[in-house]
């Protein structure tokens, strides 16, 4: 009886009725096994160094990830200021202009971050988000500030 006796197992008895059904169901198991997995797609969410994301898949994150590769924190001063010059109707519509290089020790380098994803982002908004990722892409690695610098 079950439950009788708290330390005791209970003991399950197994009949096989149809050894063909269950012969059937071991071989497409077995077939699925053999097939594997179906192959999987390629993503664009992480794409290594020097790896180009197509024309028409560049988001905001494959921007935000190349920017933010190594601790980088923005484009040095003069590079940055050429890129936000680029970038149609900034004026008013932007809280924040790049740093100077009479404010560059001024500002912290979050700070700094923060105000290249918003240029990013409105790039983004007037189409020009494409050309803002390959000038950022094709920067080399020393005219980038890093964190800790």
């Amino acid at each position: 009886m079950p439950g009788a006796n708290p330390g005791a197992r209970d003991e399950v008895e197994v009949t096989e009725t149809s050894s063909d059904t269950s012969w059937a169901m071991f071989q497409a198991l077995q077939g699925q096994q053999e097939r594997g997995f179906e192959k999987t797609r390629p993503t664009n969410l992480v794409l290594a160094p020097g790896q180009q994301a197509p024309a028409e898949d560049v988001t905001l994150d494959d921007v935000m990830v190349e920017v933010r590769r190594n601790n980088r924190v923005c484009p040095l001063p003069a590079i940055w200021q050429r890129l936000y010059a680029y970038i149609p109707n900034t004026g008013p519509h932007l809280n924040k202009v790049p740093a100077t290089h009479a404010e560059w020790s001024q500002v912290p380098s979050l700070q700094k971050r923060s105000i290249l994803r918003e240029h990013i982002e409105w790039a983004h908004k007037q189409g020009v988000l494409r050309q803002v990722y390959e000038a950022l892409r094709k920067l080399p690695e020393n005219r980038w500030h890093h964190i800790g610098e």
